[in-house]
């Protein structure tokens, strides 16, 4: 029986980098922590740092209408990436109820 790879999310794979670029782990820690491989995680970055409009590695040129549906996939992508930094830089930036004065 050949084994299946699961298949995660686009929003699981933008937390775990976002995960990743705010706690500065490890691939190893990062990937253990969520239940991946490094592989996948190193894949899921390699993919997320490529040029924009870059076509994915073994693309063939695409249909004017299957480049436009991939653009604007990306430009969903790219704008949930943006409002997952503003939370982040939210939670960061905001004060601690922890003062002791």
């Amino acid at each position: 029986m050949p084994k299946t790879t699961p298949t995660y999310s686009a929003e699981f794979r933008r937390e775990v980098l976002a995960y990743q670029a705010s706690t500065g782990q490890s691939q190893k820690e990062v990937s253990s922590h969520f239940g991946i491989t490094t592989n996948t995680l190193r894949d899921w970055q390699r993919r997320a740092q490529a040029p924009l409009g870059a076509p994915e590695p073994g693309v063939a040129s695409e249909t004017p209408e299957a480049e436009l549906r991939r653009l604007r996939r990306e430009n969903r992508e790219l704008q949930m990436r943006c409002e997952i930094l503003k939370k982040t830089v939210g939670i960061f930036s905001a004060p601690s109820g922890n003062d002791s004065r």
